[in-house]
């Protein structure tokens, strides 16, 4: 067989989705002919379609080599596709090094200004990311390009510009995702009515979380939807994605038990949360469902605070969180210590675009201080961490929740004088016992956390906020001096 056998194999393997063998008769064309310009093409288009970045580069650089300069069309594609593949590699400043490559040949395209913006965002240089996306908007005002834009303002907490980009987008298509990421940037500026009201529109779809891998919400179709109105006995409230925002918004449904004492409320919720939520005279709360049919109706606990009317939010004042007293005495010998007690929390579990991970060897210099420093991770989730740890020996910790999730931590936060903490759920576990709290934030966060360091949801907790375009990790010189400040005062 020649390569054009070979080939002819490879793409019939190719289109009926037999990629092993595809990538195998590619091979085998390209053995015997390797400037077969159509394997190559088609094998790097593969590679890329499953993945596998690496070789991708490598094919598109062995075809970019054969095609001529004056071939602008295609030597376009390959600098572009290559600065693609290694944006997928994280490898975002050799990916700026291909776009900026392309835009020598053809300044003009704006998906490659659009796809500069998103590689300089990734490497915290938002005013290139803003410029790159405006001259992208200039060659094609689009719904992509607008949104992008969208998420950039709310980022930098430019809120206004935010929305009226998200609404620019809409223009172009009226879509229930588009609406509800627009809700953000009004939730950030206080303005709840509103940013509650187009929250509601995530409940059009139910995607894949990207993080988690699972729906955003569970869904039970025999059941129907509350209108906030009709007349209901039984409530079925229905737990979403994210452990420490159904901790958090609890404390709406006790604010629905109060406006409707005649109704039950059932509030159906995770393993992680269930246990550790106090039940009240017309509030349950299961981790089970043995009988659906007996609710009137059900409702998502994020869309509480639309349903209740919210337009301003006062501090938590009211411990809703399970005590076992005698867990906590079990805890204060363990802890017991004429030190300031100080816990710490250095990363969350999930990647985002909103920075909650320090690496634990930044914190050598508060190890340094005259406190007993307690991480408050699972051991597992840090062996490595700490196995790697210069002063691993000055860090106490424990093997905690073994047995039931928070059950320890809860113990633990009764029984120190602070908690330090990047924004995970522990933080709103802290905020809602009253433990005083350091709550360290980067350049970007989330909207509950505002633009300021008023005190919103918890009177305990302190913002300390990266106002500059730096690392988490640089917070720690303002914590340092504060927990000096605690142990000067005690």
């Amino acid at each position: 067989m020649n390569a054009k056998d070979f080939y002819k194999k490879a793409n019939k393997c190719n289109i009926n989705k037999k990629y092993s063998q595809a990538i195998e008769n590619y091979h085998k064309a390209l053995q015997i002919d390797q400037n077969h310009l159509k394997s190559l093409k088609e094998l790097a288009n593969l590679y890329e379609n499953i993945n596998d970045n690496e070789n991708a580069i490598i094919y598109y650089e062995k075809l970019l080599n054969l095609t001529p300069k004056k071939d602008i069309p295609n030597t376009v594609i390959c600098l572009n596709q290559i600065g693609v593949c290694y944006n997928k590699l994280k490898n975002y400043n050799k990916s700026i090094e291909y776009f900026k490559k392309t835009l020598h040949f053809k300044n003009d395209i704006y998906e490659i200004y659009d796809n500069l913006s998103t590689c300089y965002f990734n490497t915290r240089e938002y005013k290139l990311s803003e410029i790159n996306s405006l001259i992208s908007l200039r060659l094609n005002n689009c719904e992509k390009v607008n949104k992008d834009l969208g998420f950039l303002y709310f980022c930098l907490k430019e809120y206004d510009k935010s929305i009226k980009y998200y609404n620019d987008s809409i223009k172009f298509n009226n879509s229930d995702s588009l609406i509800y990421s627009s809700s953000f940037s009004y939730l950030a500026k206080k303005d709840f009515k509103n940013g509650f009201r187009l929250y509601d529109y995530r409940l059009k779809n139910n995607d894949i979380n990207q993080q988690t891998g699972l729906k955003e919400r569970i869904e039970i179709p025999q059941i129907p939807y509350w209108d906030g109105v009709t007349e209901c006995n039984e409530l079925l409230i229905l737990y979403e994605q994210g452990i420490g925002d159904n901790i958090q918004y609890y404390r709406f449904v006790i604010e629905l038990s109060k406006l409707n004492p005649n109704m039950k409320i059932t509030y159906f919720c995770k393993d992680t949360v269930s246990n550790i939520l106090n039940e009240y005279d017309n509030i349950s709360i299961v981790k089970e469902l043995p009988n659906i049919f007996k609710y009137n109706y059900k409702f998502y606990i994020m869309s509480l605070p639309y349903m209740l009317k919210i337009d301003s939010i006062k501090p938590n004042n009211q411990n809703y969180i399970k005590i076992d007293s005698n867990n906590i005495s079990l805890w204060r010998e363990k802890l017991k210590s004429d030190k300031l007690k100080v816990g710490f929390f250095y990363k969350g579990l999930l990647d985002t675009h909103i920075e909650k991970k320090i690496a634990l060897e930044e914190f050598k210099n508060l190890a340094d201080l005259n406190i007993d420093l307690i991480c408050l991770h699972k051991f597992n989730e840090i062996k490595d961490d700490l196995n790697n740890c210069s002063f691993g020996n000055k860090i106490i910790n424990y093997d905690i929740d073994i047995d039931s999730p928070f059950v320890d931590t809860i113990s633990i936060l009764k029984n120190i004088d602070l908690l330090i903490t990047v924004d995970t759920s522990i933080v709103h576990l802290a905020g809602i016992l009253g433990v005083k709290t350091f709550l360290m934030l980067g350049h970007i966060t989330d909207w509950r956390w505002f633009n300021n360091n008023d005190k919103v949801w918890y009177d305990s907790v302190e913002l300390f906020r990266m106002e500059e375009n730096k690392e988490l990790k640089y917070i720690l010189p303002k914590i340092e001096k504060s927990v000096n400040e605690l142990i000067d005062n005690r």
